[in-house]
C-alpha cells in the first residue's frame, strides 16, 4: 500500500472514530487533484478491516487488500471514456453496502471521482445516505466538493486534504520516481505545488524534456523568441498537462506580480487580466473545445505584451 503523507490529521479523527466505536457512516474526503485523497481512502479501509485497526500490512485481511482482493471493499470510479459516473454505478455501490460481509461485519465502498456523478447518480447517492446499512461506510474522494448537490454533503463527514508541503512532497516523489535526481526532484517539487499526484506525468522523460525546455524558453517571456513558443506549443501542448505549461509559465512571474509599483496601477492591471487569461486557459480549452495551441499562444502574446509596457519593466 503506498505511504500516505501530509493527512496525519484525518487518519487521527478516524482512529479515534474506531476507538470510540461511533464511526460515521459516509466520510467526505475534499481537496485539490492529486494530494492524495484516493491513497488516503484506501488506508482508512485498511484501518477499518485490519485485525488491529492499524493498517499493519501483515494480518489476513490487511494482505487481501494489498492483493486487491478483499471481498468487503469496492471501488467505483469514472469509468474510462465516460463523462460521468453513472446511476448503474451508484445502484451497484448500495446493493454492495447492503450485503452482509464475507470476511468482516463490515462493507466498504470508495467512490472516487464523486465530483463525476451525474444528477440521477447524486441522487440515488443520497437515498443511501439517507438509510444506511448496518456495518457499512462509504468513502467518498472529490475534488471539487461544491459541485455535490447540498444534500449529500450535508449527510457525510467533511474531512479537507490540504496541498502537502514541500518536504512531504519530496518524500512522496522520491519513492514514486525511480533513480531521479535532485535536479529534477527540485523541479517536480516546484511544479507539484503540494499535489504529487499532478506530476505524475514527469516520469515520462518526453514531457519531462518538454516542460524543462519550456521553462527556459519563457523565463524571460518579455524577450522570448515568440516563433520558437509557437513551435513549443504545436509539438508539445496535446501532450504535456495543460495546468503544467501554465505553472511553469507564471511561476517566474508570481515575484514581480506581488511587487508591482503602486503608481503603475493601470499597466498592472493589465498584467494581471493577462495573467488570469493565462490561468483559465486550461479549463476554457476543455468547456470550449478551444483548438490548445493557437489559443494558447494567444495567451501567451497578451502576457507577453503586458510584460513588455515600459511601466512595468521599470
Amino acid at each position: 500500500m503506498k505511504q500516505v503523507c501530509g493527512h496525519q490529521a484525518v487518519e487521527q479523527r478516524f482512529s479515534n472514530s474506531l476507538e470510540r466505536g461511533n464511526m460515521h457512516h459516509a466520510w467526505l474526503l475534499h481537496g485539490l487533484k492529486g494530494v492524495g485523497k484516493f491513497t488516503l481512502a484506501e488506508r482508512l479501509a485498511a484501518m477499518l478491516l485490519c485485525d488491529s485497526h492499524s493498517a499493519c500490512g501483515v494480518c489476513h485481511g490487511c494482505k487481501m487488500l494489498e492483493a486487491g482482493s478483499h471481498p468487503d471493499v469496492y471501488r467505483v470510479g469514472l469509468l474510462e471514456k465516460k463523462r460521468d459516473i453513472s446511476i448503474d454505478q451508484v445502484r451497484e455501490l448500495l446493493t454492495f453496502l447492503a450485503l452482509s460481509g464475507a470476511e468482516s461485519e463490515r462493507r466498504v465502498v470508495i467512490l472516487d471521482n464523486a465530483e463525476r456523478l451525474n444528477n440521477q447518480a447524486a441522487n440515488a447517492l443520497l437515498k443511501g445516505l439517507e438509510e444506511p446499512s448496518p456495518g457499512s461506510l462509504l468513502l467518498i474522494v472529490c475534488a471539487d466538493v461544491e459541485k455535490l448537490p447540498a444534500t449529500v454533503r450535508s449527510r457525510c463527514l467533511l474531512q479537507h486534504c490540504a496541498p502537502l508541503a514541500d518536504g512531504d512532497v519530496r518524500h512522496v516523489l522520491q519513492s514514486e520516481f525511480e533513480s531521479a535526481d535532485e535536479k529534477l526532484l527540485d523541479f517536480a517539487v516546484a511544479m507539484a505545488d503540494g499535489s504529487p499526484g499532478a506530476v505524475d506525468c514527469l516520469q515520462d522523460k518526453k514531457v519531462t524534456d518538454a516542460l524543462l525546455s519550456w521553462q527556459q524558453m519563457v523565463a524571460d517571456l518579455a524577450g522570448a523568441d515568440i516563433g520558437k513558443i509557437e513551435a513549443w506549443c504545436r509539438l508539445h501542448v496535446a501532450v504535456v498537462p495543460h495546468a503544467l505549461i501554465i505553472r511553469t509559465l507564471l511561476l517566474p512571474l508570481f515575484p514581480q506580480l506581488q511587487n508591482l509599483r503602486a503608481d503603475a496601477f493601470e499597466a498592472s492591471e493589465v498584467l494581471f487580466k493577462a495573467a488570469h487569461g493565462c490561468l483559465a486557459w486550461p479549463g476554457q480549452v476543455q468547456r470550449q473545445s478551444l483548438r490548445p495551441a493557437p489559443s494558447l499562444l494567444s495567451c501567451l502574446l497578451e502576457l507577453r505584451s503586458a510584460l513588455r509596457n515600459p511601466v512595468i519593466q521599470r
